[in-house]
């Protein structure tokens, strides 16, 4: 009996022709996008999941202030994971790990320049987060050595083309400190919040000397908010009640003294959608896309309903004879199921297809690997899951409908009982207003993504290009500014784009005692505020003499803050550094806009600037890169020339945001392409339908505007009821995601008729191609045919 079905089936499929080939085809491709997408949502809400205890293990992070002054931070003190060891029986493990700053290292006689992906770690590491596999070494003894550390596959290929690099020696050439590899990690899962590919043991940091970037009291200093501390709880233990008691003991220790914080636990698993530094646009981000795919694969099972009821009138007879001799509703409706599911089955097998073609183009915008293996049990829960709404969404109802038929009424051929064009109008709306609003969130979406490009941040980014000064002198950069190609020359400890270096232990006369200010800070030279075209409020500018090692620079939003009257000249204390305010600079973006401009003190240490800011103009890049690059071999030879420009940089803070735009042109797109194609279908089996009756009205006399008019009306209709469902509802949704940023484009009005002129541009094309098919037929033989 089975066999039968199937071979029923398969018959029914090949007879469909192109409407079969619609099905199949339109499903596949929805499959194919949404199961990436889907893939995409997964590997989101699974982040850090892959470590053994995941829900017991914890980062600690600092809060600092209250009402409008509060503010949390990652960042703890050293002294917090030792004092938990020791005094918090609740906490079964404890471990740091530190920022280690981007160096040049020496490995295999080659020289390599690393960035940010390098941290200090306690020995410890592997105890909370096992789900790093160690492949090379002891993971029960990680640092083998006081000057070891921890490379992954990734960076050991990179030094020493194995991935067996245990015991070879690596060489931070600007400390001139050698390192042992004792151990090779695999490389970290595109789900891991943690992506650093050197862990160095924090040992090395306890005992270098301070003048190389040392800090020998780590375990005792708790004004050194230098280090991430995470924890893996007992089982059933309440995380509020360590925090708490953590802040209890450090407040016995320092006595309560003024600007400490208290803290508090947030789970490992909530840290990459819930980040308490910045905002929710992770969140945001994977409720949008993960609604997009429910979205695309609504859409594609509309078509299959659409079609499949349509054309339901061609079986009545099929279905009359079957219940006149003796077939039930049960075995109708099951050989209907098994033809949805045969055209589901045929359809995944064409997505997966896809998905290869599709996956280089996910990675290039994700930046996920996109491992998307059969032989992956998570794939075929998603497979799973995407097939099962797909059936229930789109099999079912057909098959109850055709199986209710009224046997008599079938057999004589009357399809007035399954006509459906009330439901097929209902879903058609349905199609429309989510390609609808899709269209609508790609346009507000690039909107505010040329707003980010083109707002005036406070400064001018434009053409500067920075490096990483290292033993930079003040004959380099003389040397740089007497080449004509370059405008100007400033050296900061930060760079204006993303200032990450902060403060909450500042004074000045009127502060309020238990009042704690974070301030985002920053050293810079006298060259800094005019060769980026700052523009300064009140008082003047450093002016490059030792006098400035005691002058601030404050930002208008500081100044409002602190409530200073007449700010210049008045005393202002930043750390243990106490001097006065000699100017005030207007606002400018220290971080993306999807904050408020935070106050910002300027202070000088020419000492510690290692950021050189290089200003020339687009069509004098070239010979500055080329110049600056000939020098740079010629003062500090030793170490290789890389550089960034700022706009590059700038661009990177908006990358989730970029991500959203592009998937949302590519899937909106889709959503056009889809619908289009189950209108296609529509039309064409309406044309069929009115195949005699066009005949008749060209014989009278009927234009073939006329016929294309009658034929395109109905469904233009239908088109803009949808349009006017899916505007309110489009501005719901992304006013909704533009209030995560503090300066944003307002949705304008005309964004909702242009969304809606692209839907009915491509439903009115769509219809036209097959209403001019018919009104250019010949009416003798469309009335003969009948």
């Amino acid at each position: 009996m089975i066999r039968n079905y199937f071979k029923i089936a398969f018959r029914n499929l090949r007879s469909g022709g192109w409407y079969s080939a619609l099905n199949i085809g339109g499903l596949a491709v929805v499959l194919a996008v949404s199961l990436l997408l889907f893939w995409w949502v997964k590997d989101e809400l699974t982040f850090d999941r892959f470590h053994a205890d995941s829900d017991r293990i914890y980062q600690i992070n600092a809060h600092f202030g209250k009402g409008t002054d509060e503010n949390t931070f990652t960042s703890t003190p050293g002294p917090v994971a030792a004092v938990i060891r020791k005094q918090v029986p609740e906490v079964e493990s404890a471990t740091r790990i530190g920022y280690y700053p981007s160096g040049t290292f020496r490995a295999n006689g080659k020289t390599f320049n690393e960035g940010d992906n390098l941290a200090y770690a306690d020995d410890n590491f592997l105890e909370i987060f096992s789900g790093f596999k160690v492949m090379y070494g002891n993971e029960k003894a990680l640092f083998s050595a006081p000057n070891s550390l921890v490379i992954t596959e990734k960076l050991a290929m990179k030094f020493f083309g194995t991935a067996d690099a245990v015991g070879k020696v690596i060489t931070n050439i600007e400390n001139d400190m050698s390192f042992i590899v004792s151990a090779i990690l695999e490389n970290a899962p595109d789900n891991s919040s943690l992506r650093y590919n050197m862990y160095v043991n924090m040992d090395v940091l306890r005992n270098t000397d301070p003048a190389k970037g040392g800090r020998k009291l780590i375990d005792e200093n708790w004004d050194d908010y230098g280090f991430e501390t995470y924890v893996k709880l007992n089982p059933n233990v309440d995380p509020e009640r360590v925090g708490k008691k953590l802040t209890f003991i450090q407040a016995t220790v320092l006595k309560k003294r003024e600007n400490t914080s208290d803290y508090r636990l947030q789970s490992l698993t909530d840290i990459h959608l819930y980040p308490v530094e910045g905002n929710e646009s992770m969140v945001k981000q994977v409720q949008i896309l993960g609604s997009v795919a429910l979205l695309l694969l609504s859409i594609g099972c509309i078509n299959y309903v659409n079609l499949t009821t349509a054309r339901a009138t061609r079986r009545c007879k099929e279905v009359g004879i079957r219940k006149v001799v003796g077939a039930g509703a049960w075995q109708l409706a099951r050989q209907l199921l098994i033809e949805s599911a045969l055209t589901l089955g045929l359809s995944l097998v064409l997505a997966i297809s896809l998905l290869q073609l599709l996956i280089p183009f996910y990675s290039s915008i994700t930046g996920k690997s996109g491992h998307f293996s059969l032989g992956d049990p998570q794939v075929w829960q998603v497979l799973a899951g995407a097939l099962l709404f797909c059936f229930l969404l789109a099999g079912i109802y057909p098959a109850l409908l055709v199986s209710r038929f009224n046997p008599i009424m079938a057999l004589k051929g009357y399809s007035s009982q399954v006509s459906g064009a009330g439901l097929r109008k209902l879903l058609v709306v349905t199609q429309f207003s989510l390609a609808t609003m899709l269209i609508v969130g790609t346009f507000i979406i690039g909107s505010q993504l040329r707003f980010i490009r083109e707002r005036d941040p406070g400064y001018n980014r434009k053409h500067v290009f920075a490096f990483n000064g290292r033993q930079f002198t003040p004959q380099f950069k003389q040397a740089l500014m007497s080449e004509s190609s370059i405008l100007g020359v400033s050296t900061s400890t930060e760079s204006p784009v993303n200032v990450l270096t902060g403060t909450a232990s500042s004074d000045w006369d009127g502060k309020e005692k238990d009042r704690v200010v974070v301030m985002a800070q920053m050293s810079v030279d006298q060259d800094f505020i005019p060769n980026f075209k700052m523009k300064l409020v009140a008082g003047r500018n450093f002016s490059g003499t030792k006098a400035d090692s005691t002058h601030f620079i404050l930002n208008e939003t500081a100044i409002k803050e602190t409530g200073i009257k007449d700010p210049v000249g008045k005393r202002f204390k930043r750390e243990s550094t106490e001097g006065i305010i000699i100017g005030v600079v207007k606002d400018f973006n220290t971080t993306t806009i999807r904050e408020s401009v935070w106050p910002l003190i300027m202070y000088s240490n020419p000492n510690s600037n290692n950021i050189i800011n290089v200003h020339t103009t687009g069509e004098l890049a070239p010979a500055a890169l080329a110049a600056t690059e000939k020098l740079w071999k010629q003062y500090i030879p030793q170490y290789p020339f890389e550089y960034a420009f700022l706009d590059s940089n700038y661009d990177q803070l908006y990358r989730s945001e970029q991500q959203t735009g592009q998937l949302f042109n590519f899937f909106a797109g889709v959503a056009i392409v889809i619908s289009c194609l189950g209108l296609l279908g529509l039309a064409s089996f309406t044309t069929e339908q009115r195949t005699k009756e066009i005949g008749i009205r060209k014989v009278l006399g009927a234009t073939v505007l006329n016929i294309t008019t009658l034929l395109s009306k109905d469904f233009i209709k239908l088109v803009i009821i949808a349009i006017l469902i899916a505007s309110p509802v489009a501005w719901f949704l992304m006013d909704h995601w533009l209030k995560d940023f503090a300066y944003k484009v307002s949705i304008e009005w005309w964004i909702f008729p242009l969304g809606g002129s692209v839907a009915i541009f491509s439903a009115l094309l769509t219809i036209s191609f097959q209403s001019v098919k018919a009104a250019l037929a010949n009416p003798v033989k469309s009335i003969r045919s009948e």
